[in-house]
């Protein structure tokens, strides 16, 4: 089941707007302040959820006059603020718990720096269940691999294709079709190795042995 879970970071409208014109989804998520963005692009969603500490009160109060009506189409999980889970955290566990086989993330970039990188962490949350997951903005397309992977010029969303470590060993990182070429490396935390490489060829491969790298497509 194809998922679109929407939070609560930056979402640059027109993007989003032209991103949901080329995909479709068969569920669809609203966390906390997701929940504008959603109404602003007109999108029907499946759950709401969250503490709703950062939704403006008339929205929440709309949608749980909605929910009121017996036609409703959608599930509102609300939580209070004072939780072990972030409102993202929880909406990724409702995707898997009601049978997510992709998801993609808007909303989980942005300003706040300490929300970005634990949504990135969050992706290893999807590698685990064997689910292929990415958080995508206007700029960027980031997941985390664990296994070969290929890569497509005319699917890479920008130039620059970034490997970072996620665990504090990747062993035997092999990049065929790259600008920069690696044969058998090592990559460790706290080293720069992987970033803005390009790919020069149709198709790019990365083989990994052991670990797991973030991998960030992006453009300027």
């Amino acid at each position: 089941m194809r998922t679109l879970i929407i939070t609560g970071g930056f979402i640059e409208q027109d993007f989003a707007k032209s991103y949901l014109e080329e995909e479709s989804f068969d569920m669809v998520i609203a966390a906390d302040r997701g929940v504008e963005a959603a109404k602003a692009l007109n999108i029907p969603v499946n759950y709401i959820l969250g503490d709703f500490d950062s939704l403006n009160p008339s929205i929440l109060q709309e949608v749980k006059s909605q929910l009121a009506d017996e036609n409703s189409l959608f599930e509102l999980k609300e939580f209070p603020p004072e939780k072990d889970y972030t409102d993202t955290h929880l909406a990724i566990v409702t995707a898997i718990e009601a049978g997510a086989t992709s998801v993609t993330i808007l909303g989980a970039t942005g300003t706040r720096l300490d929300h970005v990188v634990a949504n990135m962490n969050l992706l290893l949350i999807f590698l685990n269940h064997h689910i292929e997951a990415k958080i995508v903005d206007s700029h960027n397309q980031i997941y985390v691999i664990d296994a070969d992977t290929h890569l497509y010029m005319d699917k890479v969303r920008g130039k620059y294709v970034s490997l970072i470590p996620y665990t504090d060993l990747v062993t035997g990182v092999t990049l065929i079709g790259f600008k920069y070429p690696l044969h058998n490396a090592k990559m460790t935390k706290g080293n720069s190795l992987g970033i803005s490489n390009e790919l020069l060829e149709e198709e790019g491969i990365i083989k990994i042995d052991q670990g797991i790298l973030i991998v960030i497509e992006s453009r300027d």
